[in-house]
């Protein structure tokens, strides 16, 4: 598998949206300029295969879509680091050596960027294949003053004592629904208590409904721009 080293227009971010110094980006990624590092979460590398070893017939390439999304975004942004909050892989089952050969693909074609992984739910098996994807490191959480890189939020808001958490894990949606009746759900960021929740990089990846506080805000993370619905979704109204 071939990736390019840079992105192209077509490629390129379109819009951001800045929030407490992390941008938010079209194609479900975010990016901190002051240390140049792309942060994604929830690849779930490996999930298609796994769900094939057990014998249910779903199709091949989304593994593959998602990592030319990444190349994509990593060469438009000139990142310097990639910063995975946890769930880069779906199961060991789903490790199959063209699962790994295809994220070493991407690693070798940035080799001036740093590959990181904050460890979620499901990278029992990323220790073990850690050399052959081309991790620099793995860690359980990471603190960089202001900001707190986690993959599940859960607990983080009453241990952190200044700063903003960012984290995966949930694989957030909002749902909007028009006078008309229709209904839309759509893979967003949400910011609530402190917490800024990104969304499914991954394709092949389900999604839970966020409710909705007087403080939190939530974006829609689509493909060309990052668009807020939070006023849509405040049930005072707005």
């Amino acid at each position: 598998m071939h990736f390019t080293g840079t992105g192209t227009v077509d490629d390129a971010p379109r819009s951001a949206i800045a929030v407490e110094g992390i941008e938010l980006l079209p194609g479900r990624a975010a990016f901190l300029p002051a240390s140049r590092t792309l942060l994604v979460a929830d690849l779930h590398l490996g999930k298609a295969a796994t769900f094939r070893r057990a014998g249910i017939p779903v199709p091949e390439g989304s593994s593959r879509g998602d990592l030319r999304r990444l190349a994509a975004l990593l060469g438009a942004t000139d990142a310097r680091r990639l910063l995975i909050l946890g769930d880069l892989l779906h199961a060991a089952a789903g490790c199959t050596p063209a699962v790994i050969a295809e994220f070493r693909a991407l690693r070798d074609t940035f080799p001036g960027v740093r590959f990181q992984l904050v460890l979620g739910n499901h990278d029992g098996a990323a220790g073990r294949h850690r050399e052959a994807l081309g991790l620099d490191a793995c860690t359980e959480r990471l603190d960089e003053p202001p900001h707190h890189f986690v993959h599940a939020a859960d607990g983080d808001a009453g241990t952190r004592t200044a700063g903003l958490t960012v984290a995966g894990h949930v694989h957030p949606r909002v749902v909007l629904r028009s006078a008309a009746g229709d209904r839309l759900a759509e893979r967003c960021f949400h910011l609530d208590a402190g917490i800024l929740t990104l969304p499914a990089f991954g394709s092949f990846t389900g999604g839970s409904t966020i409710g909705v506080t007087p403080a939190s805000r939530a974006w829609i993370a689509g493909d060309q721009a990052v668009v807020e619905v939070t006023r849509l979704l405040d049930p005072r109204g707005g």
